[in-house]
């Protein structure tokens, strides 16, 4: 900490997913590190399951916002100055409805219970799959993704595979050489995924 104060002049966390645990009363310990950064920002579209787009940047100076976001433009702002002209505190000056989404989505909705529910699951989930032989369980320690490989079976095309289960009505996001999973969707049960990784070994072993 004391390395970073003498030679960090400003220490921003691209937090987009991982922020998410600060919305679980559960998970939230796992966010506690983001204090130390002068500005983090979180994607709540991604975990949070809230339509595109619905970004924030948390500031631990306010008055940042207003340096460095401040145009001058008299016919979007009014001329009574920032008080009155919040959007001169956003980057996008006509996304303020972001916010009121993520207030709104919050009100009739438990993104306390969805963000607990991803963490929830993809710790049930990465059990799973580091039970099944058939696969090969990489990264266990990230609490949001399942990252995994089928066992024995270096030599796979990864767009071959995906292709093939698109084929057969299923999307699976792949990573250079691995598949990756997160659990976003409540639909996405742990009946489903043992489904889904029964079509992978399938479509693995007879066409890649």
């Amino acid at each position: 900490k004391q390395w970073y104060q003498r030679r960090v002049r400003g220490h921003h966390v691209d937090a987009c997913v991982g922020a998410a645990a600060l919305f679980s009363s559960k998970y939230r310990h796992l966010a506690t590190e983001l204090a130390r950064a002068d500005s983090i920002t979180v994607d709540c579209h991604k975990l949070l399951n809230i339509s595109m787009q619905c970004s924030c940047v948390l500031v631990r100076e306010g008055a940042l916002l207003n340096s460095s976001s401040t145009v001058t433009a008299p016919y979007l702002f009014h001329k009574y100055g920032n008080n009155v002209d919040i959007s001169q505190r956003s980057f996008q000056c006509g996304r303020r409805a972001d916010g009121f989404k993520l207030w709104f989505c919050d009100a009739v909705d438990d993104l306390d219970a969805q963000a607990t529910l991803v963490f929830d699951r993809a710790a049930e989930m990465k059990d799973i799959v580091a039970g099944d032989e058939r696969f090969t369980l990489l990264y266990p320690n990230s609490p949001t993704h399942i990252c995994f490989r089928v066992t024995g079976r270096e030599d796979i095309d990864y767009e071959t595979a995906v292709e093939g289960l698109r084929q057969r009505g299923s999307f699976i996001e792949y990573y250079v050489d691995y598949f990756r999973l997160v659990p976003v969707n409540p639909a996405f049960t742990v009946q489903v995924l043992k489904e889904v990784l029964d079509l992978i070994h399938d479509v693995v072993m007879t066409e890649c």
